[in-house]
């Protein structure tokens, strides 16, 4: 009797044998894409929306699309967005290259020099991972209260600087670089600044990875800003919008949906950007 596709398992005209496997693959990450996005969607229909059909969630598409509630946003009615947007991103980019200037000079001391208390020092960058932002909250406010930095942007930018989750990584970093390209830039009479920036253009990803990731944490940090920041004009974004929950009983919370939008767009463009370096430094770092 004749085969059929059917009974072999192969393609029909192909000659493979067909799998199963990929193509649950490909369905389940599909669902899995689909729960994912589905409150990005929700939160960007709902910008266009009434509050009678914000609160009906299962209703996704508004009754009709007008940018009347993003102009409310842009006039400054509920609150100054266009100020708040741009301390956060001054925030959020100044905090990114510091801590990326900042932990990589660390980590390229940790990774290849040998001095005193440097084991007792890298222990101290691993507490500061584990250690809660709340355990330090009074602690820190007091120090830019004393550093006269309180109510100001430069006091939400330094504390995040110090990131010893940076230190770890770059340290791992270094490690990974031959010890005979600084033996060689030494030799050359170069000073270990000079070998420290010698390296730099060898590790551009795992620079602007690292970049990318602190700029996201900063985007949307909350618990520093809430303590530094008191002025309305010098808020950040995440509590400018936090700021609007119960603030009236007319408050059209489209407006919310729609600055809660708004705040996708820099991560995004940036992670659209970097996102090929970003996975080649995670590979990297993962085969090492």
């Amino acid at each position: 009797m004749k085969e059929t596709p059917s009974s072999t398992g192969h393609a029909e005209g192909t000659g493979r044998p067909f799998r199963a496997g990929p193509l649950l693959a490909l369905m389940g990450l599909t669902l899995v894409s689909l729960v994912f996005v589905y409150p990005f969607a929700w939160m960007f229909f709902a910008s266009f929306k009434e509050n009678r059909q914000i609160f009906s969630p299962l209703k996704l598409w508004p009754g009709h699309f007008g940018g009347q509630y993003y102009g409310q946003l842009f006039s400054g009615e509920w609150i100054p967005f266009v100020r708040v947007f741009g301390n956060s991103l001054l925030i959020a980019s100044a905090q990114a290259v510091g801590a990326v200037a900042v932990t990589s000079l660390a980590g390229y001391a940790f990774a290849k020099h040998r001095f005193p208390m440097r084991r007792m020092l890298f222990v101290v960058s691993l507490v500061v991972i584990v250690l809660p932002q709340q355990a330090l909250a009074i602690s820190l406010f007091t120090w830019l209260d004393a550093l006269h930095l309180s109510n100001r942007l430069a006091g939400v930018i330094l504390p995040g600087v110090a990131s010893g989750l940076g230190i770890l990584y770059f340290t791992q970093v270094f490690r990974q670089v031959p010890d005979d390209y600084v033996h060689l830039a030494r030799m050359a009479g170069a000073s270990e600044f000079r070998v420290y920036t010698t390296l730099l253009p060898m590790l551009a990803s795992p620079l602007l990875s690292f970049g990318l990731v602190q700029f996201i944490l900063a985007w949307h940090e909350h618990l520093i800003p809430m303590l530094v920041l008191s002025a309305a004009d010098q808020q950040t974004l995440p509590l400018a919008l936090a700021s609007l929950y119960g603030s009236s009983l007319r408050f059209p919370f489209a407006v919310l949906m729609a600055g809660s939008t708004l705040t996708l767009i820099p991560t995004v463009l940036l992670f659209a950007l970097l996102h090929r370096r970003f996975k080649s430094s995670l590979s990297e770092l993962l085969v090492h």
